[in-house]
């Protein structure tokens, strides 16, 4: 198959990807909480992007698409237990749907964000490599750590694991490698950025 053929291929993907999304109803690709997309939607639309990365080279994905690599956020509120045990279920949804908007209304045009679970949520940020994505979870770390409620007792941090493509191309493995960033993330004290490192 050539060049263009793959090119095609791919486009028909993606346009069969978005005709699916358009026919869905909004509340089965958008959380109802928070609103922000679904852990199936966020996990269909990065294998797309990743079977693109896969099977065209970085120059051509470049070229045709204006990317040659994508990487992703893994976020956890810091002790967000604790919010809902002293503040109660409704303070902590409050929480975290002014996070998760924070986070969204930070990203950049194209970047998607989806809640993973929980006090979870994910991102994906298209053409970024590694250290791009680090300089933006770090904006967005501080822009929530700065983050102020009408009960002034509750103070907000979150922790962030990051990892890129450039590593490897399976979803699966990328978002175990994001969520051990996470975990080295919180195990050093929380409210920081980690960075996956392959060494």
């Amino acid at each position: 198959m050539d060049d263009e053929q793959n090119k095609q291929k791919l486009l028909e993907r993606i346009a069969e990807l978005e005709s699916q999304v358009f026919g869905l109803e909004k509340d089965l690709i958008h959380d109802a909480l928070t609103g922000l997309k679904t852990r199936a939607f966020f996990e269909e639309e990065s294998k797309v992007y990743l079977d693109m990365i896969n099977h065209i080279s970085a120059g051509k994905r470049k070229q045709w698409f204006g990317f040659k690599n994508i990487s992703f956020l893994f976020f956890d509120i810091d002790h967000f237990k604790k919010i809902n045990d002293t503040f109660g279920h409704d303070v902590g949804d409050l929480v975290l749907k002014k996070v998760a908007q924070t986070i969204k209304q930070n990203m950049r045009v194209g970047d998607t964000v989806a809640r993973w679970g929980g006090e979870e949520m994910v991102a994906s940020l298209l053409g970024a490599d590694l250290n791009d994505a680090k300089l933006k979870a770090e904006d967005i770390r501080q822009k929530i750590e700065k983050l102020t409620f009408e009960n002034s007792e509750i103070k907000v941090t979150i922790s962030i694991g990051v990892v890129s493509s450039e590593i490897s191309s399976d979803f699966t493995d990328l978002m175990k490698k994001a969520d051990q960033s996470l975990y080295q993330a919180k195990q050093s004290g929380r409210n920081k950025v980690v960075g996956f490192d392959q060494k």
